[in-house]
């Protein structure tokens, strides 16, 4: 009789014991989520941007208890949510890149809206393995500065050339402003030329940076140019009205493998420091001004 009872209150206890040991693993799960040992990171370059320029940030994976970030983690895609100032958004696959670095406690790298920025309030969020940033505000506005610094690339040849000809590109910068501006010369990270060949037929494509020993031989780079670093790194410094150029070899960077028809590119982006360090512009320097060309060339042998 006694063991009849005892198998009675077991039989009514089993579940209410089931549905405890569920919601305990359910609430270790949900722990897990809040508290998983990493999060995400949104950092911006600056407090505000210009219209035009190349809108850059620092996006990341960082360690909350100073153990490596999971595999898993360093190798899945993540992703950017963007609301755009007119109310509109995007949602931006970032996939694993070579800054993602298998057990660091730091992963990330620099990212850009695209070209077709508008002047006004962005959102930002980032998110990686269900770990989201709070929105970060990036705010892009109109200003006059951006379209007087002139920055741009030219091939001083184009059209027919012959295997083992010299092709120059000139990269001219005009300080049309009433301040000083000053910018890192060309060769360190931060400062470097990206050179681009693409041959019609047979199909090919090749994509370098220009050699560094060709360049500034300075060992100091800066991934944010500012004015507390401006004075370890070799500068170009413009003052009103004044110019400058500097002469690039082609083929310093690609030589011609094959006759036929290419389509030839290089660019840069110039870290620009308008005025002094706590002057007028001080809120959106250093400004990302762009400069590329892209040329068709036909080699002939």
């Amino acid at each position: 009789m006694k063991s009849r009872w005892i198998r009675d209150r077991a039989a009514r206890l089993l579940p209410l014991l089931s549905s405890l040991l569920l919601l305990v693993s359910t609430s270790q799960v949900k722990a897990q989520d809040l508290n998983p040992g990493f999060e995400a990171t949104l950092r911006l370059d600056k407090p505000r941007y210009v219209l035009g320029e190349e809108v850059r940030f620092w996006v990341g994976v960082r360690s909350t208890n100073g153990t490596p970030i999971p595999e898993d983690v360093i190798n899945s895609p993540c992703r950017l949510l963007i609301t755009k100032p007119d109310g509109s958004t995007e949602t931006r696959t970032i996939g694993p890149t070579a800054d993602r670095l298998t057990g660091a406690t730091f992963s990330g790298g620099g990212i850009n809206l695209g070209d077709k920025t508008q002047a006004g309030k962005y959102a930002l969020v980032y998110e990686c393995s269900k770990q989201k940033t709070k929105p970060v505000e990036v705010m892009v506005e109109e200003n006059e500065i951006f379209n007087q610094v002139k920055a741009e690339f030219k091939f001083e040849r184009s059209g027919i050339v012959k295997a083992g000809t010299s092709v120059p590109v000139v990269l001219s910068v005009q300080n049309n402003s009433a301040y000083t501006i000053r910018f890192p010369e060309r060769g360190p990270s931060g400062a470097d030329v990206g050179v681009e060949a693409i041959r019609e037929n047979p199909p090919s494509s090749y994509m370098t940076i220009y050699p560094a020993e060709k360049l500034s031989h300075s060992d100091h780079s800066a991934l944010s140019y500012t004015w507390d670093v401006s004075t370890q790194i070799p500068s170009v410094v413009l003052k009103p009205g004044e110019h400058f150029e500097q002469t690039f070899l082609f083929e310093d960077a690609y030589s011609f493998d094959l006759p036929g028809k290419y389509q030839v590119k290089f660019s840069t982006v110039l870290q620009v420091l308008v005025g002094e360090k706590n002057g007028p512009f001080a809120q959106v320097c250093p400004m990302r001004i762009p400069a590329a060309v892209a040329e068709q060339l036909v080699v002939l042998k």
